[in-house]
């Protein structure tokens, strides 16, 4: 067992409430200088319209809004649900 998933589990059997959103522009910050790299959410990823260009990602989450999931698909970016 790696880390890595036990990390995963235990936010998975978290409540819906300990479960928080996470915006575009947010993931967007902490991705920056590993875009090679898959984004794992354990939550939803909302759209955040402050955030102008959305830089190519590749996102897993649970769930991703209608309008992030344009934004992120239209910068070239990839969406594993």
């Amino acid at each position: 067992e790696s880390k890595f998933n036990k990390i995963i589990l235990k936010r998975l059997y978290l409540s819906r409430t300990n479960r928080p959103p996470i915006s575009v522009s947010r993931l967007a910050r902490y991705m920056q200088g590993k875009e090679e790299k898959i984004a794992v959410v354990v939550g939803t990823v909302t759209d955040d319209v402050r955030l102008f260009e959305v830089p190519k990602l590749t996102v897993c989450a649970l769930k991703v809004t209608e309008t992030a999931r344009k934004r992120i698909l239209a910068a070239g970016g990839e969406l594993l649900t």
